[in-house]
């Protein structure tokens, strides 16, 4: 296990909410990234939704590992075929993300996002995290 007391903590997560435009296409989209991701090296990729069989909000937790996944990840999410299964976006940004990762995620039009909705920040304070 390993704690981060100073704030130093080298992965940090975002929080994506967004509504589900084609639930169908939402399912292959997000069963193929999730391959993707792992394939990134992002420590996690989960979805978690407001009904199983009929969503209609979706939730995104990702833990990026570091820089390198966190550039795969935005050279590798086909935005498009994203864009086309999901709207009404809400992103939160938890841990210290170097300033070269919010240079790439301003690149691509993430930071601060480019779409109409909430956007928050909070830096690393304190924790664990188990390998």
């Amino acid at each position: 296990m390993v704690h981060y007391l100073e704030g130093n903590a080298s992965h940090w997560y975002c929080h994506v909410g967004m509504d589900v435009v084609d639930v169908e296409a939402a399912r292959v989209y997000l069963r193929e990234q999730t391959k993707i991701e792992e394939d990134n090296g992002m420590l996690s990729f989960e979805y978690f939704v407001d009904d199983p069989e009929h969503p209609k909000r979706v939730l995104l937790l990702e833990c990026f590992s570091g820089e390198p996944s966190q550039k795969s990840h935005i050279e590798n999410i086909r935005l498009e075929t994203f864009a086309s299964v999901f709207v009404n976006f809400s992103l939160d940004v938890y841990g210290n993300v170097p300033q070269s990762a919010i240079n790439r995620m301003a690149e691509a039009g993430f930071w601060p996002p480019t779409f109409q909705g909430e956007f928050r920040h909070m830096p690393y304070f304190m924790g664990f995290r188990k390998d």
